[in-house]
């Protein structure tokens, strides 16, 4: 499966998800496509680019360890410090990509 985001810039949007690990798919006329050996991501370029009301791309780790690891590398980006979800079973942290889309590493407990 690909999911896929309008952006505002498609070398920024490729710095910033080359930074969370994601490696290039493929690259179309104002398009990019990144995999991240769980499933695909897309950016297109757009003049109309807008956010959805809520949005949220996960990036799922297998340990706890990992998301730490993950948060150390990425604190310039990050909104908040790894947690336990008080609501769901997860240990995360969210980040923002340069598009304005949440983005969060993720561990199921």
């Amino acid at each position: 499966m690909i999911n896929f985001y309008t952006c505002r810039n498609l070398q920024e949007t490729e710095e910033f998800w080359l930074k969370m690990g994601l490696v290039v798919y493929m690259r179309q006329p104002n398009t990019i496509i990144f995999d991240s050996k769980e499933g695909m991501v897309g950016f297109v370029e757009s003049k109309e680019h807008m956010i959805p009301k809520y949005s949220c791309i996960s990036l799922v780790v297998q340990t706890k360890e990992e998301v730490d690891k993950r948060y150390r590398e990425l604190q310039e980006y990050a909104l908040d410090k790894p947690k336990v979800h008080p609501t769901a079973p997860v240990y995360s942290f969210f980040l923002m990509d340069p598009n304005g889309y949440k983005v969060e590493f993720q561990q199921f407990i």
